[in-house]
């Protein structure tokens, strides 16, 4: 078989994965070499406690050094989307194979069926599990699609293949970027997604510092790549308008009527819908504001390496 003349470049997230590295690394390794001519295989290491490195170093040693392995050292936890970009502007490869996990729950020739699709035109393709994907993650990419105004959205991906056009793209919008997934989305190049049936429920279970930094990250993507805060303030602001008029309109019927409402509770009322009706008209202004702000505002990358090692 003729392998394919690409360079790829494949990064992997390691935080904690002693228990599967091994396997997964050397599964990703062995579709490269049976397909590609030139590889490379960068694996960042953010913040391991285990022996996920040591497992890294066993496996490149014990191949004979025969894969081009790079290990890029943060210097501390950083969490995934901060590592995945310090592997990404390492890599130099004309297509990016991004895992921001070490879980195969899926057939290794999905991995090729993921680069045969992006040479058909696409710029980004993922591979999607159809199941056991947790309710928080379903809940996050609802709300994110809701606020979007790109008609593609987003779920929970497995891995995927970027292209070296895209990269130089999504650098171009923003030489921060705090979340690869929209950006990709949102960089105007054709996009497309694998479903694939997932083999078993493979996840790993996440630690509070894990946790707190995802829930960061979910945070800050929803407030910079959506309008979901900007329509929520403005929906809330219509129904106290209405609140408003219907406080108006009793008031004059109030006075043509003959039931009498209890002294000073329209006037109460009216003051405290007119409060709140201004408040987050105020706050739809500001949303709106910040929103500007962020679009124009260009700021670094947020990680911080320690040493980069040729394995």
């Amino acid at each position: 078989m003729e392998l394919e003349k690409n360079f790829i470049s494949c990064v992997l997230y390691l935080h904690n994965e002693e228990g599967r590295i091994t396997e997964f690394v050397s599964k990703i390794c062995g579709i490269m070499r049976q397909n590609f001519e030139k590889y490379e295989i960068i694996c960042v290491n953010d913040g391991c406690t285990d022996g996920t490195i040591e497992e890294i170093k066993r496996y490149q040693a014990a191949s004979g050094n025969h894969h081009v392995m790079s290990l890029i050292n943060l210097s501390y936890y950083q969490g995934v989307e901060s590592a995945m970009n310090a592997g990404r502007d390492l890599a130099v490869g004309d297509f990016l194979f991004e895992f921001d996990q070490c879980t195969m729950d899926f057939e290794e020739s999905l991995v090729m069926d993921v680069y045969k699709r992006a040479l058909e035109g696409f710029d980004v393709v993922a591979a999607a599990p159809k199941h056991n994907v947790p309710l928080s993650s379903r809940m996050f990419y609802l709300l994110y699609n809701l606020g979007s105004k790109r008609k593609t959205g987003i779920r929970q991906e497995r891995f995927r293949i970027v292209s070296r056009r895209a990269v130089n793209r999504v650098n171009q919008l923003n030489s921060y970027i705090p979340y690869r997934k929209a950006l990709y989305v949102n960089c105007g190049l054709k996009i497309d997604t694998i479903c694939y049936e997932n083999k078993k429920d493979m996840r790993r279970g996440h630690n509070w510092e894990e946790i707190g930094n995802r829930s960061d990250l979910a945070m800050d993507t929803i407030i910079i790549f959506t309008s979901l805060l900007e329509r929520m303030s403005l929906l809330l602001s219509a129904g106290f308008f209405l609140v408003l008029m219907f406080m108006f309109l009793y008031l004059i019927y109030s006075i043509f009527s003959a039931d009498r409402p209890v002294e000073g509770w329209l006037s109460i009322m009216g003051l405290m819908s007119l409060g709140f009706f201004m408040l987050f008209v105020m706050l739809t202004v500001i949303f709106k504001y910040l929103s500007v702000i962020l679009n124009m505002t260009f700021r670094r990358q947020q990680y911080v390496v320690e040493s980069v090692d040729k394995l």
